[in-house]
């Protein structure tokens, strides 16, 4: 990845942020800025003074600031002070000169082509299909992330905040004949009511909503994105469990991993991972050699004298998805 990996809860908090950076508030000129002040960053709970520098860039300083007063906090203005690292303002409940540090009235932004190169690296999305990444379709709301593959094709994948203030901009912009008809549209903020459809056969989905809530790590669950391109406009679909085997299309999905989707051959391959992931959902992630080979080859005396590695035989690609340990063999989360 283009930056170092930040835990999933990390994530979470600079994409909120990303959002609320789009929201305009006045420096001490009545000029507008586009950021986050200091005093809402202080909320942040899992983002780092070190997130917060790598990830963010200073674009001004606030004019006004919530002072506390009795239960409830009024705004007044501030101003810079002799000591640069501090602004003053007169507390309205006592009116004696207060001061804050310059941090809390500094106003800081996303830096949106960093986070969104971020998003892309998470969707697998190569260098040559994130080409407009750089540049915003609708200045400060809509970004072309790239084409991300879901299942067996490249699905054009769009960025958007503040929706809620510029829908029809954003959905004229996609309703576009020279776009392709179909789409993903993901959104930092809310989602939209049902009754509010995007254009064609484009799919908004709040990001927050496809990363996997299970990984420590940001995993984005593309097997739920599918899963939402394939559903009618405005169906209701679960989000994705940690492991899921698809029997019609023989694909184990693990949400837990930034890895693609497993397409496993042959009836008695298909039998096993089938076999783990049953298990799994009844809450034994280990099962004993035997046990599988009896799924595998239907019964303990066709099961004999098999092992489980030749199950697999010249295929090494099920090491990527099933591991072994003194306890047994189960599907590998991490």
């Amino acid at each position: 990845m283009s930056s170092k990996p930040l835990p999933t809860q990390s994530l979470l908090e600079l994409i909120d942020l990303f959002e609320q950076s789009g929201q305009p508030i006045a420096d001490g000129d009545g000029q507008r800025l586009h950021g986050v002040p200091g005093w809402d960053l202080s909320r942040k709970l899992s983002l780092s003074d070190h997130d917060l520098a790598a990830w963010t860039e200073c674009v001004g300083y606030a004019g006004c600031y919530p002072a506390p007063c009795r239960d409830e906090r009024i705004l007044v203005d501030i101003e810079e002070d002799a000591d640069p690292g501090r602004y003053r303002y007169r507390c309205p409940e006592t009116f004696r000169v207060k001061y804050i540090s310059a941090e809390t009235a500094a106003v800081r932004a996303v830096t949106a082509t960093k986070l969104l190169n971020y998003l892309a690296d998470l969707m697998d999305i190569p260098q040559a299909l994130r080409r407009g990444i750089t540049t915003a379709a609708i200045d400060g709301v809509l970004w072309h992330i790239g084409k991300m593959r879901i299942g067996q094709v490249h699905v054009d994948t769009w960025l958007v905040r503040g929706l809620a203030n510029s829908i029809d901009d954003v959905y004229r912009h996609l309703d576009q004949p020279s776009l392709p008809d179909t789409g993903v549209i993901l959104t930092t903020g809310s989602a939209q009511p049902a009754i509010v459809r995007p254009p064609r056969n484009y799919r908004l989905i709040q990001i927050n909503s496809v990363l996997s809530p299970n990984s420590a790590s940001p995993v984005v669950d593309t097997d739920l994105i599918h899963r939402l391109l394939l559903a009618s406009p405005g169906e209701t679909i679960e989000r994705s469990p940690v492991v899921r085997f698809d029997h019609f299309n023989s694909t184990l999905h693990i949400t837990t991993r930034s890895i693609a989707p497993w397409k496993v051959t042959g009836p008695k391959q298909a039998a096993v991972v089938k076999y783990l992931v049953e298990q799994f959902e009844n809450g034994r992630q280990r099962v004993s050699a035997g046990d599988i080979l009896v799924a595998a080859h239907g019964s303990r005396e066709a099961a004999r004298g098999k092992r489980v590695p030749s199950i697999f035989s010249g295929n090494s690609q099920w090491l990527d998805y099933i591991e072994h340990d003194e306890a047994g063999y189960g599907i590998k989360l991490e």
